[in-house]
């Protein structure tokens, strides 16, 4: 249930009623892979087993609404399970344009960036630090269309504002100055503006 309600389901989900009625009953009824069944894997530990059964849902659907939420519970096992980021970022994006001025794809989009320092740079300095302007991008994208996710958008931005490049840093690198655009490489590609901080 945790993993639904994860990935945006609402309380009314049939899905999600079904895993909390499992999760109340003294013995709980194991579906297949065919009655539901993707949570219960997601509930065995089995998160690529899961993802896939869950793609096979979302390609199944017709309802915006179901494929939007397949979509986000295939980008957060991908990040906080499997760990494959782009796979991830791409679920999200996919989750996002099934729900319209839906913030949380973003702010998960951003914390797949901040969390990409120590593989886009050596894990320490301006390699790996430029990584916090494309987060910050994909949480000031989210507040903007989703007033809902505000907070927790200002919250990381205010965590992780700090983890910025100096001025020093930016100064002593060529292809670097304040304002300038930027493109973030590594897997990311994304293109943004330079900022530092004192």
């Amino acid at each position: 249930a945790g993993y639904l309600r994860f990935g945006g389901c609402p309380d009314s989900d049939p899905d999600l009623m079904r895993v909390v009625q499992q999760a109340n009953s003294v013995k709980p009824v194991v579906a297949g892979p065919s009655g539901g069944g993707c949570f219960d894997l997601l509930s065995d530990g089995k998160n690529r087993e899961a993802a896939d059964c869950l793609e096979a849902k979302y390609n199944e659907s017709s309802d915006e609404t179901k494929k939007a939420q397949y979509a986000m519970v295939i980008a957060k096992i991908n990040y906080g399970s499997l760990r494959n980021f782009p796979q991830a970022r791409k679920w999200a994006r996919l989750a996002a344009g099934h729900k319209s001025g839906w913030g949380d794809p973003y702010i998960l989009i951003g914390k797949l960036y901040a969390s990409s320092g120590p593989l886009c740079g050596p894990g320490t300095g301006i390699l790996s630090q430029r990584v916090v302007w494309v987060a910050i991008d994909q949480w000031n994208k989210a507040k903007s269309i989703d007033p809902s996710v505000a907070d927790e958008a200002n919250n990381l931005i205010n965590k992780y504002a700090q983890y910025m490049p100096n001025k020093a840093d930016v100064f002593m690198k060529p292809d670097m100055t304040d304002g300038q655009s930027y493109t973030v490489g590594c897997w990311i590609n994304e293109t943004t503006t330079v900022r530092s901080v004192k």
